[in-house]
């Protein structure tokens, strides 16, 4: 058993937009954990059986972790797992059926940005016939108007599950994304399914600046909270107080059986950490780095063991707990609104519980204001190293002569 629940337990909003027809584009609005990815996956399988040509479906998305977390549910549906694909990996494959060999860049690796704006022209100037019955794209937000101009010339039909809250690669307006998908789109509301926690959904509430899209996050919340445990802001006193804490949290969450991710905001903090985790006798499957031909090895989400992903990789996917350590004022380099939204996205994986660490003396303002906001609430916990019970101390080593011959 997967992540991905039965058709017999979607909603009545998710089973209409899984039967949906295909006669105009489908647009799928809806936050994080309101089941996107779970619709698209049983609206693959649907289609793929009502065509008879599963090959021909196609379930896009942006990474390459969500891909391989989005497989490990394939086998469950009988789906083709090399038909859930990189919406630019996708591309580089029919650049090479179209025109021939991609364009790369000076290392060799693939240049998507060319891929992209060759296959488009190409498309556009001769009568190609569609390549897919069907193209299934996950985290829309994130493609731009070309992109969608390129799946409305390639596939006969067109579903796109979107967030403007997640957008992390391309700040998009709706207005643009529609528009994209012409005017006889069919829109769909997914929002009132989230499955987080009350607590959880507190905390990323704290990192959206509009008022009324907090509101309407909060409202459309569809889980209860079963255990009175609140996110925890814990203030390191050092580097290395802060890496023992996390490791102590992490054990607790394994020993209850939960899927953990720890996040990260950048690529080498990931593997630096993984390394370090492995010397403390825990194995985690880390996030890796594709090489020239695009090839990776794929996670296995079905191990059982923690996750260490950065932000932009964790998009899409959902574990019981998340951890999110190293949050001081230069941890994410980027513009205010961009890291609150990263932030959102990181908080929102966690459907249970969320936990973040930072040195005390560099903590992020950004969470350092949204935690201290709900600690006024009761909605949240903030710890330093005084505030933990004292370890006992270890015993005196035996003098010389207390050693006893057995």
């Amino acid at each position: 058993m997967t992540w991905l629940p039965p058709a017999d337990r979607l909603t009545p909003a998710q089973a209409a937009c899984v039967e949906a027809g295909t006669d105009r584009p489908l647009v799928l609005r809806g936050g994080p954990g309101s089941g996107k990815t779970v619709v698209l996956l049983h609206r693959a399988r649907r289609l793929g059986h009502a065509t008879g040509r599963p090959e021909r479906i196609a379930t896009l998305v942006y990474t390459n972790v969500l891909r391989d977390f989005i497989r490990s549910a394939t086998e469950e549906l009988r789906l083709p797992a090399e038909q859930v694909l990189t919406f630019d990996h996708w591309c580089r494959l029919r650049h090479v059926d179209l025109i021939g060999p991609p364009p790369t860049d000076a290392q060799g690796h693939p240049d998507f940005t060319r891929i992209r704006r060759q296959l488009l022209a190409f498309l556009r100037s001769r009568a190609v016939p569609p390549a897919l019955d069907a193209a299934l794209v996950d985290e829309g937000q994130d493609l731009d108007e070309d992109c969608f101009a390129i799946l409305r010339l390639s596939a006969r039909h067109v579903t796109v599950a979107y967030d403007l809250k997640q957008s992390l690669y391309h700040e998009p307006e709706a207005r643009e994304l529609l528009r994209s998908l012409g005017a006889g789109r069919r829109e769909e509301d997914l929002r009132a399914t989230y499955r987080a926690c009350p607590y959880v959904v507190d905390l990323a509430c704290e990192f959206i600046a509009d008022e009324e899209e907090r509101a309407a996050f909060r409202v459309n919340v569809a889980t209860l909270q079963t255990e009175r445990q609140t996110p925890l802001l814990y203030l390191a006193a050092d580097e290395a107080d802060e890496r023992r804490r996390l490791v102590e949290i992490l054990r607790e969450r394994l020993l209850r059986n939960e899927r953990v991710a720890i996040l990260f905001p950048t690529f080498p903090q990931v593997g630096l950490f993984a390394d370090f985790l492995r010397a403390q006798g825990i194995m985690a499957d880390r996030q890796t780095q594709t090489d020239a031909q695009g090839r990776r090895p794929a996670l296995d989400f079905s191990s059982g063991r923690p996750s260490v992903l950065t932000y932009h990789s964790a998009k899409g996917l959902t574990f019981d707990s998340v951890l999110m350590p190293g949050l001081t004022k230069s941890a994410i380099r980027a513009r205010h609104s961009s890291v609150r939204r990263m932030l959102f996205v990181a908080v929102t994986r966690a459907t249970h519980w969320a936990y973040l660490s930072s040195r005390e003396a560099d903590c992020n303002a950004s969470v350092l204001e949204a935690m201290e906001v709900l600690r006024g609430r009761q909605r949240a916990t903030i710890q330093t190293k005084a505030d933990l019970p004292r370890r006992p101390l270890p015993p005196p080593l035996p003098k010389p002569g207390d050693w006893t011959d057995i």
